[in-house]
């Protein structure tokens, strides 16, 4: 099942209908979600909680290796080109400083000098269900699903069975709104990068 930031059921609440089909509005909450999540930042951001998530990035000399999804809940393990590196504060051991979304190593994240490695990184991120800090993506997603509606009718303006129309129209709702793409990016974003000169 796609990630979804809402449930039909909230949609029916909004609208005040209780006559929505399921697939319906199942398919519009999850297409809202992707135009939120993708909104939210580079990569697009995985909002809901996901478990066990397997990160494959580019480690080089940098003592610091950004996580591409956020908030990081817990890193399981990691490899530096397919070999284990152990959590804690010895020489070449990984931390995850203020448990953000950086691990740190003293000798940085490449193998080889001045060749990259491959970094494997299995953690667990995004915002557990019932948790406030979805209420922003939550409210992104029903208005972007409330403006396809004509009411009082209840009908949509795209063919529902048309996920593409269905994307694209809520995609072009939410480019129109740069006040609520600005404070998804801010709540739910990467941030500054580190850049070492």
């Amino acid at each position: 099942m796609a990630d979804q930031l809402a449930a039909p059921l909230d949609l029916a609440y909004l609208l005040e209908r209780d006559d929505l089909g399921t697939v319906k509005t199942t398919m519009l909450v999850e297409c809202a979600t992707a135009v939120v999540q993708e909104a939210a930042g580079r990569p697009p951001q995985r909002i809901v909680e996901v478990l066990g998530d397997t990160a494959y990035l580019i480690g080089t000399t940098d003592s610091v290796l950004e996580l591409p999804q956020r908030p990081v809940t817990a890193v399981t393990s990691v490899l530096l080109d397919g070999q284990p590196v152990t959590e804690g504060t010895g020489t070449g051991q990984w931390r995850r400083p203020g448990n953000g979304s950086r691990l740190w190593r003293d000798c940085g994240w490449a193998s080889v000098c001045g060749e990259p490695s491959t970094v494997t990184v299995v953690n667990d991120h995004g915002y557990p269900s019932g948790h406030q800090g979805l209420q922003l993506g939550r409210n992104a997603v029903l208005g972007l699903i409330r403006g396809v509606y004509d009411n009082p009718e209840g009908k949509t303006r795209v063919q529902i069975d048309d996920y593409a129309a269905a994307f694209e129209r809520l995609a072009a709702a939410l480019e129109a709104s740069p006040n609520i793409r600005a404070a998804l990016r801010r709540q739910y974003g990467s941030g500054g990068r580190m850049v070492r000169l």
